[in-house]
């Protein structure tokens, strides 16, 4: 069955399964507050990272992004609160 969007088809597509690499910064100060890696496209990994990271830090606006590789070797975990 298609995904629609207020009775409007959303373009057939398929699911990732590459690693999402991520960052977690204040979007404010630009400070890093955490990083990892969503194993297989793992969206739920960095949305509960974020989760932990805005409840150690309430009050505080986040950004998220995504880049083409981990943060380096020895960084096989998330990386923050």
């Amino acid at each position: 069955m298609a995904d629609t969007w207020n009775g409007v088809p959303l373009a057939e597509v398929k699911p990732i399964s590459q690693d999402i690499h991520y960052r977690i910064h204040d979007a404010d100060t630009g400070e890093l507050m955490g990083f990892g890696t969503g194993r297989g496209g793992s969206l739920g990994a960095v949305v509960a990272h974020c989760r932990r990271v805005e409840d150690a830090c309430p009050g505080r606006h986040l950004v998220i992004r995504a880049y083409d590789g981990p943060a380096g070797p020895g960084f096989d975990r998330p990386v923050g609160p």
